[in-house]
């Protein structure tokens, strides 16, 4: 139907395009309102200064992803609001002239969206539009056609998606990923650090499997069942609480590595390795000081 690509926004741009680290709590849908694709929509939005972002867009070919989606974006003119803060943008493409390419990018759209609502366990409650959070019509051709029957959309292909596996992986079960895999379900690169790792399957769903402290998908192909007393990869994570205003980023476990990113005072992130004074972020964003007047295990 579509492949999913990525062109992210390079790290030293967080600070104007997607400056704050992010938990995902909803969806929100947007509209383009010009006949770009989903690749230049991307590669505009991550090229320019501009105080504007989102993570998705959605065209009748491809999935386009330009920010990581533990980072905000900037996209329902709230400000600091929930809608910039907390929300999934997705921008579909082609609706300044509808037509049939964008009555399949929209499809394309509410596939993708569905995906992300299984794969995080969300309802169909999950998903909003842009007009939700400013007095803006957005999405204009969707809204035009229909929000209720976009929405339908998105439950159709929920009810067609499997619920059972004939792999003969069980919920409950121990598995390994396999070093060889490259690619959650959804088409985006597996972190280093899930390969080779243990994790319990948590869901089960035709050919792919939810695995414990893992926010994505993969695919049954990828993992090999392991004993039931194998130790989980979560037994071997833990949380910190950042305790200092800000804390930086860096790209590697050296402390004279390139400077990614902050965190702020007050969040929460899992830790899934240490080295050389510093801890890695499970999100796969960097790495942070480890020191304790910096960051505290909770």
């Amino acid at each position: 139907m579509y492949i999913i690509k990525q062109n992210l926004v390079a790290s030293e741009n967080y600070s104007v395009k997607c400056p704050h680290s992010m938990t995902a709590e909803f969806i929100v849908v947007h509209n383009t309102a010009n006949d770009a694709t989903a690749q230049n929509e991307v590669a505009y939005m991550i090229g320019n200064k501009n105080q504007v972002s989102f993570h998705y867009a959605v065209d009748d070919q491809e999935v386009v992803q330009g920010v990581p989606i533990n980072r905000n974006t900037w996209h329902a003119g709230d400000g600091n609001g929930e809608g910039n803060r907390k929300g999934i943008s997705i921008e579909i493409c082609y609706s300044k002239s509808g037509g049939t390419r964008f009555d399949q990018a929209e499809k394309n759209a509410a596939h993708f969206i569905a995906n992300l609502l299984r794969e995080r366990g969300w309802g169909i409650e999950k998903v909003k539009k842009h007009q939700d959070f400013r007095n803006k019509y957005c999405p204009h051709r969707t809204l035009d056609k229909g929000w209720n029957g976009f929405i339908q959309m998105i439950k159709s292909y929920l009810n067609d998606m499997p619920v059972t596996s004939s792999s003969g992986f069980k919920v409950g079960e121990k598995v390994r990923v396999k070093e060889s895999a490259t690619q959650y379900a959804t088409g985006q690169a597996l972190a280093w650090f899930v390969k080779g790792s243990i994790y319990e399957v948590t869901k089960v769903a035709g050919d792919q499997l939810l695995l414990s402290d893992i926010i994505s998908w993969v695919w049954v192909d990828d993992v090999e069942q392991v004993s039931a007393n194998t130790v989980v990869a979560t037994d071997k994570t833990f949380l910190v609480k950042i305790i200092c205003d800000e804390l930086n980023i860096r790209q590697k476990a050296d402390f004279n590595s390139e400077v990614i990113g902050v965190v702020k005072k007050g969040e929460v992130f899992t830790i899934v390795d240490q080295q050389n004074g510093l801890y890695q972020l499970k999100s796969g964003a960097g790495w942070i000081s480890a020191a304790t007047k910096y960051v505290q295990k909770i």
